[in-house]
């Protein structure tokens, strides 16, 4: 009788919480938008969106990186990774530097939140890259001691959250930045060195194929969903 008394205990108590978490959440999104969209408001604070655009589309023709519908967990962990200096990010560390953990928590939760289709990327899909980019992606270059990035990434890059973000239908410039940050060292957060040990085992032109294809599919709609 007492597990069944501690059962319904717990039921009632959720009961009662569940409008306060569901207000705190709405709070918090509205938070995240409006820092989105106008910056937190203290001097020199820069609006998200002028980078990542307001729905989190992401800008092309500077490989800002899409992150609508990315994992909240992921995007809190990135910002504070640029905050600590493990994720090379000069851009980005400027902008970041003042939120508090309310700030980033709330902005995260925003941009999982917001949807946005595919915007065109700087040129179009360079064939023969993708060819040899989906063989990378779908079966590594074991010779090298490269494995598939879909063992990480999951099916087609989609993401597998909250600690794999997805790369499916990312931009090219973006993803190609990422993979020689890893390459050369400036970019620190990947777990037990994993992401650095095989961006710098791939050649130039096995990166750049990496990212074409990629940026060839299209985006799904949340992290590790389908379109």
């Amino acid at each position: 009788m007492t597990f069944v008394r501690r059962i319904v205990s717990t039921l009632i108590l959720s009961l009662f919480l569940l409008p306060t978490m569901t207000v705190h959440a709405e709070d918090l999104l509205k938070r995240g938008k409006r820092i989105a969209e106008k910056g937190t408001g203290s001097p020199g604070s820069v609006a998200c969106m002028e980078c990542h655009r307001l729905n989190g589309g992401g800008m092309p023709s500077i490989g800002s990186p899409r992150i609508a519908g990315q994992a909240s967990a992921y995007i809190e962990h990135e910002i504070l990774g640029v905050q600590k200096g493990t994720r090379y990010a000069p851009v980005m560390a400027g902008v970041v530097d003042n939120l508090s953990k309310k700030d980033i928590r709330s902005v995260a939760l925003y941009y999982a939140s917001v949807r946005s289709p595919k915007l065109p990327d700087v040129s179009p899909p360079d064939q023969p890259l993708v060819a040899l980019g989906k063989h990378i992606a779908q079966k590594g270059l074991w010779k090298k001691n490269i494995p598939a990035c879909v063992l990480c990434h999951g099916p087609d890059g989609r993401g597998i959250p909250p600690h794999f973000p997805y790369i499916e239908g990312q931009n090219k410039g973006y993803l190609l930045r990422q993979l020689v940050s890893f390459a050369f060292l400036k970019r620190k957060d990947d777990p037990q060195g994993l992401m650095r040990g095989i961006a710098r085992r791939l050649s130039q032109r096995e990166r750049k194929a990496v990212a074409e294809y990629f940026a060839s599919l299209t985006p799904p709609a949340v992290a590790g969903r389908g379109r």
